[in-house]
């Protein structure tokens, strides 16, 4: 997560430097960015990822505010803040996944549905490239994310269960109670985005982005997965430009 930070720190300085050296800094663009996500999380590295598994993403409204300064006629830096819900169930065949029994962790292997559902407000901090139309963009930048709520449990169906990796002590048809690791998820994410963009009107956009976690979705001390789970999201954006605010020497 250092070299997140670092990244972040230095694409900021830089944004800003160039900035200052291009345009005055009352140049900017404030608007309006309405969406729908989908995604969740996954295991990673992918080889974690069960033999069976069938996902089953949902689609969620998203809404946010964004603030653009021009750099040139071709790049912006573009940053804001944005309320998100992604969710997602999943059908799964699990091995030895670790879950609290009472006092005792135990561990299950067989069928399962599994369902998460991620609310948090997100940072983005990116740039814009304009081509000469200035009606295609490109997006290239990061993100942090703070949870409001987050929720991530396993229903059990059929299968077995032991108090040791590949033991198998009880059968279990229907009737186990859901495993919850809702505790055990952190607080904040952070990660990349890329995105495109394309003018439909002098001030509207419409486009489409993606998001890779570079976090694990769980505290370092969670004591249920062997590997991490991973945010990985993408979703459809609608943006209105409500201001634009010319260069001092522009205005008239």
């Amino acid at each position: 997560m250092k070299r997140y930070l670092s990244l972040m720190l230095l694409l900021a300085g830089g944004f800003s430097l160039a900035a200052r050296e291009r345009v005055p800094a009352d140049s900017l663009v404030i608007g309006v960015l309405l969406g729908a996500d989908a995604g969740g999380a996954i295991p990673f590295p992918f080889k974690n990822l069960p033999g069976t598994y069938n996902p089953y993403p949902q689609l969620n409204l998203s809404v946010g505010g964004t603030i653009g300064i021009p750099l040139d006629r071709s790049w912006s830096i573009v940053s804001g803040l944005g309320y998100k819900t992604v969710s997602l169930a999943a059908d799964a065949r699990v091995t030895n996944q670790k879950f609290q029994d009472k006092e005792h962790l135990q561990y299950f292997t067989g069928t399962t549905r599994a369902r998460q559902r991620f609310s948090f407000i997100e940072l983005p901090l990116y740039a814009m490239y304009r081509f000469k139309s200035d009606r295609d963009h490109l997006l290239l930048g990061v993100y942090h994310a703070w949870m409001t709520s987050g929720i991530f449990r396993v229903e059990p169906r059929k299968g077995f269960i032991g108090n040791q990796p590949d033991s198998f002590e009880a059968k279990m048809e229907e009737g186990m109670e859901e495993m919850r690791f809702d505790d055990a998820l952190d607080s904040w994410d952070a990660g990349l985005l890329v995105g495109y963009e394309r003018r439909i009107h002098p001030r509207a956009t419409l486009g489409v982005r993606f998001s890779w976690g570079l976090k694990d979705i769980f505290k370092a001390d969670n004591k249920f997965f062997d590997y991490s789970m991973l945010h990985l999201r993408g979703g459809v954006t609608l943006g209105c430009d409500l201001f634009r605010v010319p260069p001092r020497g522009e205005r008239r």
